[in-house]
């Protein structure tokens, strides 16, 4: 558009507006708020389709199950993808639907920051969906964010019907102590970040194939744990209790792709395969992703003794918050890949650590 024309679109009524963005499938509609000032702040009220103040903990569960049912992609006045319910006065749960059968509940509260501790249990039924009906909503993805004491039940009676859930975002739940997980049979990844209280995690999904999981290392049992294939332990601060180590190696044994923290592998695993599991190898690990705090020498020889165990192994990615300089590197040896690109990649990462005023003699 040229700058000096007029913005015809900007001067229509609010109303009009409204409908025109009804029609607009999601991913356009997106992009609205880039057009003016007045359309950023029309499309933050297209989005809402329920503002309800004093409501109950109860009326969360029933607003969310209708919000779910009545969305109809095609039915311009049911496709709006934002409901704000308020209730208990000084708490209110923000709810969105997003492309891809993604769904986001984020949980807001102004009491106090200690809250209250809680355990909590999600079931997920294993059953064969009702009958979809057109003008209904599948969740596939779930993200659930702040949680609480409060509302973990009502999120908890929600998710109970959600049979198609294959992927599972927990985050910020301050208050979270044990957290069990029971999906026979279509969860597939599973996220739980910043959860500072959480001290046991239970896990019933055979069909797992993605852990990520960020902050104080908990007490994890998978019960079917075979089919997990990438494994991310962004655990920089450790247990805050003992913890038997034996159970999780059992877990990350079978990982393709493994994120691990240095202070994981030498403060818990490799203590536990020097006393009792001597031969213990990561025979299927192909990708590493190292996370450290500086790249010192002593840091670097923890790296290296860790490779030790990973016969298979093809990528290497290092984290580091202060990466330094490897002054004494002199020779690197790349066993098992072929491929040209794998070898130029690792080349270029060198390049970023690795003193460059001493020779270097890389062999493939």
């Amino acid at each position: 558009m040229d700058e000096h024309e007029p913005d015809n679109l900007s001067s229509l009524p609010l109303e009009l507006l409204l409908y025109i963005i009804s029609f607009l499938p999601f991913e356009s509609a997106r992009l609205i708020p880039f057009v003016s000032t007045r359309c950023r702040s029309v499309w933050s009220q297209a989005l809402v389709f329920a503002h309800i103040h004093n409501g109950s903990i109860e009326d969360v569960s029933h607003a969310l199950s209708s919000f779910i049912h009545n969305f109809n992609e095609h039915d311009p006045s049911k496709n709006t993808r934002k409901m704000e319910l308020h209730f208990d006065k000084s708490t209110f749960v923000s709810t969105i639907i997003a492309p891809h059968n993604v769904m986001h509940m984020n949980f807001f509260s102004n009491g106090s920051k200690n809250e209250k501790s809680y355990c909590w249990r999600i079931e997920i039924k294993d059953q064969i969906p009702r009958r979809v009906e057109r003008s209904g909503f599948l969740v596939k993805t779930l993200c659930l964010d702040s949680v609480d004491s409060l509302t973990h039940e009502v999120v908890s009676s929600m998710v109970l019907d959600c049979s198609l859930l294959e992927n599972l975002k927990i985050c910020g739940c301050k208050g979270l102590t044990s957290l069990t997980i029971d999906s026979p049979t279509k969860l597939v990844h599973l996220s739980i970040l910043d959860c500072p209280k959480m001290r046991y995690l239970d896990i019933r999904s055979p069909k797992l194939k993605t852990l990520h999981y960020q902050g104080f290392l908990p007490s994890i049992k998978i019960h079917e744990h075979f089919n997990l294939t990438n494994a991310i332990f962004n655990v920089r601060q450790g247990p805050r209790y003992a913890l038997d180590i034996g159970p999780l190696l059992l877990i990350i044994k079978n990982s393709q792709s493994l994120a691990l923290c240095r202070w994981m592998f030498e403060e818990l695993i490799k203590p536990s395969i020097s006393s009792s599991w001597t031969s213990f190898q990561f025979y299927k690990l192909h990708e590493l992703r190292w996370i450290d705090n500086s790249m010192k020498q002593e840091n670097i020889n923890s790296l290296i003794s860790f490779l030790k165990l990973c016969p298979s192994i093809e990528r290497i990615f290092i984290t580091s918050k202060h990466a330094r300089t490897l002054k004494n590197l002199k020779l690197l040896k790349l066993e098992g890949s072929k491929r040209e690109d794998d070898k130029n990649q690792l080349i270029v990462a060198l390049q970023e650590i690795v003193n460059i005023d001493q020779p270097l003699l890389i062999l493939f």
